[in-house]
């Protein structure tokens, strides 16, 4: 009976110990004498290649370098090359004075050139708004088809000879742009025109009565005209007039409308001559 008790416990002895000897060839088997964990072996770095540090980055919180001062020429450069997406007008008229020479040619007499030299003075009483005095005076030179007519039909031509004009008119401006002329930016308006004056004629010194003399026709002006405005004290001024009066031309009996249409151009010059306007380029 008891060898049988011993075979049994060795055969449960047998397996347990073969499980703990498992465990230590594993390394899994637990240290239950002490309840601590075995610190772990640090590793050796004294045989580790030594690495080298990247270079410093830039701070990207550096404040940058203070700009240097812009010198009187850049800083006008810099003005110029500005460009503001609506423009006021850059020249002004009211309160000023305009001063303009030119010359003047007739367009619609075929058998006459009526040419010569006018002189207008206008004062402005809004932007767009003037009152005006012009003054001109005039040469009457005929055409071929005066002689062609005379020789080859015989035919006889009343005409009138205005001598000088002078007019006063009011002028309205009521078109304001602008246009590209040669890499450079012109401001021009459109005004229209209308007045009242005398004209001069060949037949004005004819006498009415033996001492009191017809003296200067009553004289309409109805036109339109365009100003190209080069800086602010100068402008080129076109203008196409019609100035219409009775006239009583020599040999004839009968008096007629006649209609002077003119095509001047010109020169302005404003004064003072510098506007209010300038600072909106």
């Amino acid at each position: 009976m008891n060898r049988l008790q011993a075979i049994v416990l060795a055969l449960c002895i047998a397996p347990a110990s073969a499980v703990a000897q498992n465990q230590e060839d594993t390394g899994l088997g637990l240290d239950l004498s002490s309840g601590e964990q075995k610190p772990q072996e640090e590793t050796d770095t004294s045989a580790e290649t030594p690495t080298e540090e990247p270079p410093p980055l830039p701070s990207t919180l550096a404040e940058p370098p203070p700009a240097e001062p812009l010198s009187p020429a850049d800083r006008d450069v810099t003005l110029d090359d500005r460009v503001k997406s609506v423009q006021r007008k850059v020249y002004l008229k009211k309160g000023r004075f305009e001063v303009a020479p030119s010359v003047t040619l007739s367009v619609n007499d075929p058998y006459y050139t009526k040419f010569g030299a006018g002189l207008r003075g206008a004062f402005y009483l809004a932007d767009t708004l003037a009152v005006a005095g012009r003054f001109s005076i005039m040469q009457v030179l005929p055409e071929d088809d005066v002689r062609i007519a005379k020789r080859t039909f015989d035919s006889r031509i009343f005409f009138s000879v205005p001598q000088w004009a002078a007019m006063g008119d009011v002028e309205w401006s009521p078109l304001y742009g602008k246009v590209a002329f040669l890499n450079d930016i012109l401001h021009f308006d459109a005004y229209l025109l209308g007045g009242l004056g005398v004209v001069n004629t060949q037949t004005s010194q004819v006498l009415v009565t033996p001492k009191v003399p017809r003296g200067p026709s009553f004289a309409v002006d109805l036109g339109l005209g365009l100003r190209f405005v080069a800086r602010d004290y100068l402008a080129v001024n076109v203008a196409l007039i019609n100035t219409s009066y009775v006239d009583q031309p020599l040999n004839t009996s009968k008096g007629a409308t006649q209609n002077l249409m003119t095509l001047n151009a010109g020169i302005s010059f404003f004064f003072p001559m510098k506007s209010t306007g300038r600072e909106s380029e």
